[in-house]
Parts: structure tokens; sequence; C-alpha cells
């Protein structure tokens, strides 16, 4: 492994046991048995380490939505919290630390906005398709998808910032985030789309 991309790999399992603001390149030197200045020609500073963390996360949870079978949306829908969930757990920090990071990063929470907006974008195609597709309920309106869309991502981090560290052991957690996230857009499926959910479960 490169020795960036090990310096990238120990910082965020610091951060994550740790929390951002407690640990410092000097640390992530230390725990590497490398110099400080060999993890600061990689990384010049901090900032500049966490949004490279942050474009890794990135890349990784927008390549999910790639993986979806247009024919068959609401399979990719519900079985995309079992991807997230390993994602938001290699990148807990940027959940638990979020506000800390927004404020102070302004660059980079510029772009968590712009990014996240870019997401929801499309995910809103997606669920405007499934309504079209019938699984989702006729009437819903664009403004109850948009709020459905939010509301996901505040349950989402909400989650992960609620976490006891005795509940990282417990063996069911995937399955509790799945099931949690998933129960979300049961209210909004049709007849048809709730047999589909019901039916993907058994």
């Amino acid at each position: 492994m490169k020795t960036k991309d090990k310096i990238k790999n120990t910082s965020r399992e610091l951060f994550n046991s740790k929390g951002f603001k407690n640990v410092t390149l000097r640390e992530v030197a230390k725990e590497l048995s490398i110099s400080y200045g060999n993890v600061t020609y990689h990384f010049k500073t901090k900032n500049q380490l966490i949004l490279c963390l942050y474009e890794d996360m990135l890349k990784e949870t927008g390549e999910i939505i790639n993986t979806f079978d247009y024919n068959n949306l609401l399979i990719g829908i519900l079985d995309a919290p079992k991807i997230t969930f390993e994602i938001s757990i290699k990148y807990l920090f940027f959940y638990v630390d979020f506000i800390e990071i927004k404020r102070s990063y302004s660059d980079l929470s510029l772009m968590i906005e712009q990014d996240n907006s870019s997401r929801k974008k499309r995910y809103l195609q997606i669920l405007k398709q499934l309504k079209i597709q019938g699984v989702l309920r006729d009437e819903l309106t664009d403004n109850d998808l948009d709020y459905l869309m939010d509301l996901s991502g505040a349950m989402r981090t909400f989650f992960f910032i609620n976490l006891n560290p005795n509940d990282f052991f417990y063996k069911g957690l995937k399955t509790k985030y799945v099931v949690y996230v998933n129960n979300l857009i049961f209210p909004y499926l049709s007849a048809e789309g709730m047999k589909q959910y019901r039916s993907h479960l058994e």
C-alpha cells in the first residue's frame, strides 16, 4: 500500500475513534511510525487530508446509484442502505462531527452542500420514475418526494450520531439500520409497491 493511502486509512480510523478535532497530523505520523514531514509531503494541512477523505467517500456513495436496475428500481432503493451502512461506518466521523467540520472548513462545507443537492436531484428523478411505474402512490406531489429525500438524509445522520460505543459490537446493527431506513419509504408506496416491498423482505 502506498504511503498516501496508509495516511488516509490511519487518519480515517483515528478521526472515527477520537473525533477529527482531537487528531493532529503529527499523531497520524506517530501512529504510522513515519516522519511528520512525510505526512505533510502528501497532505500539507489537515483540511487537505479531510477534503481528500470526503472525495473518497463521495466517490463510493456515487457508485451506488450506478448499480440500479431501472426496470427494478425499488429493489435498488431497498438494497442501497446495505451499502451506505458500510460506507457510513467507514467514514463515521463525517456524520458524528458533521457540524464541527462545517464550522471549521468553509470550503468543504460548501462542497458538501453542493454535492448533497446534486445527489438529491438524482434520487428525486428515481422517486419520480417509481411514481410513474406505479410503485409510489399516485397522489404524491413533487414536494412530498422532496420532503422524503430531506427526511431520509436527516434520519440516516441521526442514526449514526446517536450510536453508543457499545452499539458497534452489536451484530444486528446493519440490519437495524437497513430496516430503519427502509421503513421510511413504506407509507409512500402504492399497493403494488407494498407488494414488492414485502416480497423483497421474504
